[in-house]
């Protein structure tokens, strides 16, 4: 839900190419330029409640050399300044507008959505997750946003976090 919304205001105040890559990053032009973490909180006699982090690399002009190759900014990508405010009020109707329908039970939609903003589904992966990497092709999300991963052996892994590497060839 996070990742479709910081998408989409993106896309919205920029115009720029955005592309998820599962779990929890955004790319523009190959490069992270977002990401984004959630973390549960479940107390007893409480309401459980999701803390979501998005950073955003807005107005960024140099990166240090260690991530230079891999990291990027809507400043650097689009030559433009872009309005912390402006970015901020549209992410924020957007998290609103996907935790609607995640209320109504559209999460069909939702995963749609994921999809149709990444270039993961149908490439070779592998997935470094806990203490064991997996390797397949990436067959889609499901309704809970984990990755199905299937094997050369056939078998299907639903994945709820890791670390994703393109395969070459």
């Amino acid at each position: 839900m996070a990742g479709v919304a910081t998408a989409s205001a993106i896309q919205q105040q920029t115009s720029a190419p955005i592309r998820l890559k599962w779990p929890n990053d955004i790319l523009l032009n190959g490069k992270k330029l977002a990401g984004i973490l959630c973390e549960c909180l479940v107390e007893p006699d409480t309401t459980p409640a999701i803390i979501v982090g998005i950073g955003i690399n807005l107005n960024h002009s140099h990166f240090p050399e260690e991530i230079r190759d891999i990291a990027t900014s809507l400043k650097v990508e689009t030559g433009k300044i872009i309005s912390h405010t402006d970015l901020a009020r549209q992410l924020l109707q957007n998290m609103n507008s996907e935790y609607e329908d995640f209320l109504q039970g559209k999460l069909t939609s939702l995963m749609q959505k994921w999809t149709q903003q990444s270039d993961l589904f149908g490439k070779t992966i592998t997935v470094y997750h806990k203490d064991r990497s997996l390797t397949g092709q990436a067959i889609g999300l499901d309704l809970h946003g984990k990755l199905i991963l299937q094997t050369p052996d056939g078998i299907q892994e639903h994945l709820d976090s890791g670390e994703v590497s393109f395969n070459s060839g």
